[in-house]
This record gives structure tokens, sequence and C-alpha cells, in this order.
């Protein structure tokens, strides 16, 4: 007999669904007698593979807003429609799910950027578990949104004056600058789909007394203090993708990546990935690729093949042949990252991505484009000091060469990797037995599913 039918709803959008699915998937294991409906588009749903899916989890797609023939010209026009159908598709799939399992729903589980599933919780009165799959320093910058624009203020001109003075008015960002705040927050369209959805948010979280954070305690611990301050119910239970139950199969590998890395010896290859939305222009893209080559480090670098045919004339033949870099359309980032062979991480500096780098222990050059990406680089380059970020933002030549020298040849590089260590030697106590994020797991269980 299901002893509770607990709903998880996932944004369908970059990589929030794969996080939200990891803690489903925990929360599946801990609660063995529950049922966990998890809903998402069905494209969002397809990237999930049912092979070894739990029994007490079931997959649901809800619609995405689009009505065919029509097609989302735009990233962000997709998620608008989605948005706009949002309540009416999550209301039909809860529906669904509960003739599926034969009992209703009793507690509803949603990434923080659906925000409007409270609403449809309230209508069924039912509990409802918000998850912040990000950075929760990027969600305490948007809970104090009001004061930061009342002190900083609006817009581009008044971040620059400003200046990089640290806003040591707010505790838990008292080591970061203005210019750190993530765009959309006092700057930029506040029309922009993303920004209206992270204000939005941020001004309806407050109405819950539960928080989900994907992040582990202690790492920061003024957020920690704040967040147990203002929540009666304070869960940090990540990192999420460690949560689950151990898989035996090897990960999949379509490009060898594993074994070329195989070939290298230990911490001398750069792994690059700038994530699935942001992207370079032609120009970038090029002061990047002749920055690994005149580096002189061999990397690994996982490049959409529609990207690939923008690079320099002759540089992939010219890596292939000499056998300094490997260029793929996608790599398996979890088991490269945890690979002796890497060194250093070029990244966007995504929650995700950072928390994968923390847990392989590899320091990180930072190239940050939008949402959390900005406090999540000073953390790493200035905070914690496990990595390093481009000058002005931006790759060049000279940029990548500079940080590559300071990461593999220098002493700062051995200082940065002994402080990764350290942060990973806390994510692996955390998610260990008896850690404090199985222990806050289960205890956020008890809330879920009632017991």
């Amino acid at each position: 007999m299901t002893q509770s039918h607990v709903a998880i709803v996932a944004f369908p959008f970059t990589s929030h669904a794969g996080s939200l699915f990891s803690l489903a998937r925990a929360m599946a294991a801990v609660a063995p007698s529950s049922h966990f409906s998890f809903l998402s588009t069905k494209r969002s749903l397809s990237s999930f593979s049912t092979q070894h899916l739990l029994p007490n989890i079931s997959l649901l797609p809800i619609s995405d807003g689009i009505t065919p023939p029509h097609v989302a010209s735009t990233h962000f026009e997709a998620i608008e429609l989605f948005l706009k159908s949002f309540k009416e598709s999550l209301r039909d799939g809860l529906k669904a799910a509960e003739l599926a399992e034969g009992c209703q729903v009793r507690c509803i589980v949603s990434d923080l950027f659906l925000w409007l599933a409270a609403d449809v919780a309230d209508e069924m009165a039912v509990k409802w578990v918000p998850v912040r799959t990000g950075s929760p320093l990027d969600l305490y910058a948007r809970l104090n949104a009001d004061l930061i624009k009342e002190i900083v203020g609006v817009g581009d001109e008044a971040v620059r004056s400003y200046g990089d003075k640290l806003l040591r008015f707010l505790p838990c960002l008292s080591n970061h600058r203005a210019t750190d705040l993530p765009y959309g927050l006092n700057t930029g369209d506040p029309n922009l789909v993303y920004h209206v959805i992270c204000d939005r948010m941020a001004r309806k979280l407050p109405d819950s007394d539960v928080l989900v954070t994907n992040t582990i305690q202690g790492l920061e611990p003024n957020l920690d203090s704040y967040f147990k301050q203002n929540f009666t119910n304070y869960f940090p239970v990540g990192p999420f993708h460690l949560l689950n139950p151990s898989q035996k199969e090897p990960p999949t590998d379509s490009y060898n990546c594993l074994s070329w890395l195989d070939r290298h010896q230990p911490a001398t290859v750069a792994y690059v990935s700038l994530g699935t939305i942001a992207f370079l222009d032609p120009s970038e893209l090029t002061s990047l690729a002749n920055g690994l080559e005149a580096s002189g480090v061999p990397f690994l670098w996982s490049l959409k093949e529609e990207t690939q045919s923008l690079l320099p004339s002759g540089f992939i033949d010219r890596m292939n042949e000499t056998g300094k870099g490997k260029i793929v359309p996608w790599t398996p980032q979890t088991s490269v990252l945890k690979h002796s062979a890497v060194g250093a991480f070029i990244s966007h500096c995504g929650w995700n991505s950072v928390l994968e780098s923390i847990v392989g222990g590899v320091p990180l050059v930072c190239r940050p484009f939008f949402g959390d990406q900005t406090l999540n680089t000073r953390s790493v380059s200035y905070v914690w000091k496990v990595g390093v970020a481009m000058d002005g933002g931006v790759f060049t030549e000279k940029n990548v060469v500079r940080a590559f020298d300071a990461v593999f040849k220098r002493e700062e590089g051995k200082k940065m990797k002994n402080k990764m260590n350290e942060l990973k030697d806390m994510v692996i106590a955390a998610v260990g037995e008896n850690g404090s994020s199985r222990e806050n797991l289960k205890r956020l269980m008890k809330i879920v599913c009632g017991s």
C-alpha cells in the first residue's frame, strides 16, 4: 500500500530538470513505500533513462504550452509559452498522476522557478515544497533585491558608480561586488522572462516555511544562518547528483573521452565546457581556441557540432594530428571531472558545474555569462580561492595562457588544488553515512511524506 503520493514538478529547461530528477531518485530511495510522480514536458522527460528507474517513480508528461503547428522561435519564447499554460497543464498532470496511482497527491515538490505550483498546491490544500536547484547565494541576492536596489541603485550606470566596493551591508555578500550581482536583479530588461521568473520566485518563497537547496551545510556558513532564521524547515541536501543510489554500469562515453584521458598524466589536462545555453561569439571562440593551442596544455573540449564549424581553419586537424586536443559534441562530465588526468575545468560557472568540479577536486577557470554565474565566479576565485576568473570577463588568447600558467605551473595552482580538495572532503562527508545532507534528506522526507 502506498504510504504517500508525492508530485515532483521540474522546470524543463537547461539543467534544472536533471538536477531535480537526481533529488527525486534519492527521495524515492529513502521512502520506498511512497510513490513519486515526476512531471515535466515530454521533451524534458525523454532525456532520462527509464532502464534503472526505481519502482516507486513514474514519469508523467505535461504540456509545453506550444500548440501545433506553431513552433517556438527562441528559447525565451518556449519558456514564456510553457509558463503561460503551466497552471492548467499542472492540474491536468496531477489528475493523470492520481488516476494512474489510484490515490491523491499529498505534497507538491517543485523547482522554485515554478513558483506557480504553490497556487495549485493551495487549491488542493496540500503542502508545497520549493527546491532551489541553482546557487543558494543567488537566491539570497534575489531575496534582498529591494535593499540592493535601494543602496546600489538601478541600472548599469548605478552599478558602475558603486564601483568595486564590497556589498558589506549584506553579510552573505560582504565579499562580493555590485558587478558580481546577477544581470537582471538591478540591471537589464526587467521584463525578460528569466528576470521575471527570478523576481516572482523570490517574492513567492516567503509564503513557504520550507526550503530545499542543492548545497551542503557549512559550505557557506553565513547562508546557513540566514536560511535557518527565515525558514522553519531549511534543508541543504546537495549535491543532488551524489545522493543517487550507486549504479554499477559504466558511464556512457560515446566519444571515448575517458580512454583518451587515460593516456595522460595526472592533473595535466584542461577540460572545457561552457554549458548548454550560453555561446561565444566567433571572435571570442577564436580567442579561446588560440589560447588553448598557445598554452600547450592538452585539452578535452565539449563543443556542439554546429559550433565546431566556427573554429579557426585547420584548428581541429592540428589538434587531432598532434594529439594535443580532443573536441567532441558531448562528454560524460561528472566522470571526466573525476578523472585523475584533469587538472582544470574551463567553465561558465553554473552551479551544477561548480559542484561537480568540487566533487572532482578540480580548480576552475571561470568565464561567466548570466544568472548565478557571476556570483559563483566571485566565490570560486576570491572567496574560496579554488580557481581564477578571466580578466575583463572574456576569453582572450593572453587571458587563457595566463590562467593556465596560474593553475598548471605556479605555486598558486597547487594552493587552489589543495583548497579544492578541502571542499571535496566536506562534500564527501556531507553525502556519506550520517553526513549532514543525508540526515537533512531524512528530515525532509518526514515533511514530504507526512510521517
